[in-house]
């Protein structure tokens, strides 16, 4: 049975210090550009589970691509993905081949940087945070979701994901980066939290800690500003 990744678009909404950009819902996905031609990028095809996202056994890649949006340069996209397979306990699924990625292009379709979710282990309903960083140079970029390494078994429904975008290293979301925000990083260390967005944007390097790492890679961003 084949699993597949549904995706879709919501408004783009650009704030100065946490935006929104391009999101998926079931309801509108104009100019998204599925590669799959036998199947329309359609509200029915999407609640139906057919925008399937993987390599055919002919070689084709089967991608899900935004529109264009507009980007502001240094900040990072977060994403919440929530991935789901109804398969995960069937014979034919095999966890070492789920691997969703998503690639950031420039706007001539370039790949820029890319970030791949890859789990020891699955259960039917994952949730999955990937982050990528935009350039100083990009005021412009698309998203592209794939799993390239999955086969027809071996694939999720993505139901929904979210994406924010917010200036690196901004941790108390105030517009710049200081040492407020070195600050705001070493209290953390000191005293913890369990306010989970904080926590998120405090872990400025993405290694899924929040240390004195850090606190360095934003001083590296005060210093080259």
């Amino acid at each position: 049975m084949k699993h597949c990744l549904l995706l879709s678009l919501l408004a783009l909404v650009m704030l100065n210090i946490h935006a929104q950009v391009p999101q998926f819902s079931s309801k509108s996905y104009e100019d998204w550009v599925y590669t799959n031609p036998a199947i329309e990028l359609n509200q029915a095809n999407i609640l139906n589970n057919r925008i399937v996202l993987y390599t055919t056994s002919q070689g084709l890649h089967l991608t899900l691509t935004s529109p264009a949006f507009a980007c502001l340069a240094g900040h990072i996209i977060d994403m919440n993905v929530t991935w789901i397979t109804d398969q995960w306990q069937s014979d034919g699924f095999n966890v070492s081949k789920v691997a969703l990625t998503a690639t950031l292009l420039d706007e001539g379709g370039m790949p820029i940087d890319s970030v791949t979710f890859r789990p020891v282990s699955v259960s039917r309903t994952n949730y999955i945070d990937m982050s990528i960083r935009v350039p100083k140079t990009m005021s412009s970029a698309r998203l592209r979701f794939a799993s390239w390494r999955g086969d027809v078994n071996s694939n999720g429904a993505v139901r929904q994901i979210v994406m924010t975008s917010s200036l690196f290293g901004d941790v108390n979301l105030d517009g710049e980066v200081s040492v407020a925000d070195v600050n705001a990083v070493l209290d953390l260390i000191l005293a913890g939290s369990d306010d989970q967005e904080l926590l998120k944007r405090a872990d400025v390097n993405r290694d899924g800690e929040v240390s004195v790492a850090d606190v360095n890679a934003i001083i590296d961003v005060i210093v080259r500003a």
